[in-house]
């Protein structure tokens, strides 16, 4: 592996940004649950459910029909298994959890750990515990309750629908195709100069509710993640993983354009200026009279705005007139529009 070391709080920090086929055989499968895929993956998934044995039919049917969870739970297993480059090391190393490890982690930590434990001895407890999302119904105590019944068939099912998913024709081959867009997304994020924190939120496009100071970041591209964003982490390690089909975009520069063409704004005059250039021309000294300021004044408003490019000029003989430049101010009014709506 390649990493890249940085200094952050006196503290190295490792900060990679790798290619992952463990990380692309989840979004693979987790894939299958987004019916708003474009076609052209869509028929990766047609020709791949094609060549399912009745076992592994069995399995997805039962996963569809039993759960409302996602594939996208074994991203969780990044953090305890960080093998990213070998799917017969990461299977390993998470049939080396205990079941009380394997739930912990397959539920993103969010049950704590000494209830499990509790529930892996006796799974019927489930069904008397407090209200928990993972079991806010009957039906969800219920299967949730079968679940932890019949952990070890399930683990097995699940990574050997994994196993074989990766080692599927369909998915190699979709993958050798699509590699060169993962590599081209891989070189254009590491040639942002971004601190790693903010690198992390800017790819997922919001500020972090919940931060620590990081001690490694990986960040990996998916084709078969679509636009989706995803951040899994701990007190020590933040995981973002991103479609390369989401366009990312530094918005310090669109920023750094904004500032520029609001600062042009930034002033009574000008503003009253472009209220009054508004669909008919004025000269200069018109332009002082309604205002009640020194021509010299004006003249250097109009230079501001018309470097901004809110200001056409245009000469009749021997005098200045000016208008609004109305498709620029439209357009700069929608890069602000646009730049401040909130993430989609």
């Amino acid at each position: 592996m390649a990493f890249e070391w940085e200094k952050h709080e006196d503290q190295e920090v490792v900060v990679e940004h790798l290619y992952s086929p463990v990380v692309e055989v989840i979004s693979f499968l987790a894939s299958f649950e987004k019916p708003e895929q474009e076609n052209k993956r869509m028929t990766a998934h047609n020709d791949y459910l094609d060549t399912l044995d009745k076992k592994a039919k069995v399995f997805l049917s039962e996963w569809n029909a039993r759960t409302d969870w996602s594939f996208t739970f074994l991203f969780n297993f990044l953090i305890p298994c960080p093998y990213f480059y070998d799917i017969e090391l990461f299977h390993k190393q998470v049939s080396t959890l205990s079941s009380s490890e394997f739930l912990y982690h397959f539920f993103g930590e969010s049950i704590p750990y000494q209830q499990l434990e509790e529930f892996v001895q006796n799974p019927l407890l489930i069904m008397e515990a407090e209200t928990n999302i993972w079991w806010e119904t009957e039906e969800k105590r219920q299967n949730m309750t079968e679940f932890i019944s019949n952990l070890e068939e399930f683990r097995s099912g699940l990574f050997q629908f994994l196993l074989n998913a990766y080692e599927s024709e369909v998915f190699q081959k979709e993958m050798s195709k699509r590699r060169s867009l993962v590599d081209q997304t891989l070189d254009r994020m590491k040639s942002m100069e971004m601190e790693p924190l903010a690198l992390a939120q800017f790819i997922m496009g919001k500020t972090f509710r919940r931060t620590s100071l990081y001690r490694m970041y990986y960040y990996i591209p998916s084709y078969f993640f679509s636009s989706y964003r995803m951040r899994i982490f701990n007190p020590k390690i933040c995981i973002v993983i991103y479609g390369v089909h989401a366009p990312l975009v530094d918005l310090r520069e669109t920023s750094g354009k904004l500032e520029l063409q609001l600062k042009a704004l930034s002033d009574r005059n000008r503003l009253l200026m472009l209220r009054m250039l508004s669909g008919k021309k004025e000269y200069g000294a018109k332009i002082a009279e309604y205002l009640g300021i020194t021509t010299a004044t004006v003249s250097h408003h109009l230079e501001l705005l018309k470097k901004a490019g809110f200001v056409k000029e245009e000469k009749v003989g021997t005098i200045k007139y000016f208008t609004l430049n109305n498709e620029h101010t439209e357009e700069t009014l929608k890069q602000l529009q646009d730049f401040i709506k909130p993430n989609q």
